[in-house]
């Protein structure tokens, strides 16, 4: 091993960059799940709200059509309420959205 790669791989575990890069992640996944949770909560809470939306908006462009596009926006608005739905459906059950956000990685002491 060259003493370039030695002096690396020395600064990597003086540093602990392994544990803090872990440490990184773990929030970052923490986050994202939060994350998940909250817009799911969200469209949990207004789905009806969603459903009622897209449904006035295919009539409203079907009006506009005379009808041509029934076919097209029937399809359209199924997938849109399909999507709404599965966002939806990443609600917490017990709250999980409501947590404190986590932490940052540790510090280093420096």
């Amino acid at each position: 091993m060259t003493d370039d790669k030695r002096d690396a791989r020395k600064a990597i575990e003086d540093l602990e960059l392994d544990k803090h890069l872990a440490a990184a992640g773990a929030a970052a996944a923490k986050f994202a799940q939060q994350a998940v949770g909250a817009a799911g909560s969200f469209a949990a809470e207004h789905r009806d709200q969603a459903h009622g939306l897209l449904d006035k908006a295919e009539g409203e462009v079907d009006r506009v059509t005379g009808g041509k596009a029934t076919g097209l926006l029937g399809k359209v608005r199924s997938g849109l309420a399909a999507g709404v739905d599965v966002v939806a459906d990443q609600a917490p059950d017990d709250g999980a959205a409501d947590d404190d956000p986590p932490a940052g990685p540790p510090s280093s002491g420096v």
